[in-house]
């Protein structure tokens, strides 16, 4: 899971929304949306096999447009929606579950595998279960494409929490140097309310982490964005062996690791790390070209093998 945004990040999310929901409706007008319910077709393409896409907490399909729409691989591209966004459904309580979900709307796109699975922050960590759950099955998954995911801080190693609050204790020193008596107040007040926020995450039971939800969401999105974080801060993977790549902002945010191995390293054997342009929101917006590439090329490798 990821820190929680700030509104201004929300914001530039919800922009990148607005234009994805543009750009979506021209697919539809075309005919390129399938008749499966909560498959949406985000790209046509040819017979290859095609990508399925899972979007992070707030579950929209949307903020998955600018990818597609950069996407130069030949395949079709699909996006899951989790259940709870249409009226009368409930969202589901366990990522495992979610998964499930997840196969059973794949499935009635491609019935069998080979299945290219890629997840962005907390969809990342659906698409992983989706594969846990397909191999166990005996279908062929080839990729995970993880766009800046992590599991729950709680099961990061100690060597990881003391590198980032060390790394934290140096940039609030170096800022605090030159502000103003004020600024220096509102700034230590948003680093403890920071540093509150990550020791809970960590297990530190001062109180539960909450996820930011933005501002003018209906309450279906709302609902889902609190059940996929809450199913993804319980979520405890477990080993697989298939090889998954993770696809590494350069910007990264200041209480995740530099170094995602170290929390990825002890369940993924078979782990590749790839770095793109921008933060964990504008790889899917300015450097969303450069991602749909990287995305392309971890596809198109494990095809060939």
């Amino acid at each position: 899971m990821n820190a929680p945004l700030t509104q201004t990040d929300t914001a530039q999310l919800f922009r990148s929304l607005r234009a994805a929901k543009s750009w979506l409706r021209a697919g539809a007008a075309r005919g390129e949306t399938p008749a499966v319910a909560g498959c949406v077709a985000m790209k046509p393409g040819n017979d290859d096999p095609p990508i399925f896409m899972i979007p992070g907490a707030p579950g929209s399909v949307l903020q998955l447009g600018p990818i597609a729409a950069a996407m130069t691989a030949p395949m079709p591209i699909y996006a899951l929606k989790p259940r709870g966004l249409e009226a009368g459904e409930t969202p589901l309580e366990h990522l495992s579950d979610m998964a499930a979900y997840a196969i059973d709307l794949m499935r009635k796109v491609r019935p069998h595998g080979p299945y290219f699975l890629v997840g962005y922050s907390a969809g990342g960590l659906v698409a992983l279960e989706m594969a846990q759950q397909l191999a166990t099955a005996g279908e062929d998954v080839p990729v995970v494409v993880l766009l800046d995911t992590y599991p729950s801080r709680e099961i990061w190693p100690l060597s990881c929490h003391a590198e980032i609050l060390v790394r934290q204790a140096f940039r609030s020193i170096w800022a605090l140097r030159r502000c103003t008596l004020r600024q220096f107040t509102n700034d230590v007040k948003r680093r403890v309310r920071s540093l509150f926020w990550y020791l809970a995450a960590s297990g530190v039971k001062l109180a539960s982490p909450q996820p930011l939800v933005a501002e003018g969401t209906d309450a279906a999105s709302r609902r889902v964005h609190v059940a996929t974080f809450n199913a993804g801060e319980a979520y405890r993977p477990s080993r697989y062996p298939g090889k998954v790549v993770f696809l590494q902002p350069e910007y990264v945010l200041n209480l995740e690791p530099k170094a995602p191995r170290k929390v990825w390293g002890q369940f993924l054997p078979n782990f590749v790390i790839r770095r793109v342009p921008g933060s964990h929101l504008t790889m899917l917006e300015e450097g969303a070209a450069v991602t749909a590439a990287k995305i392309a090329r971890c596809v198109t490798e494990a095809r060939s093998l």
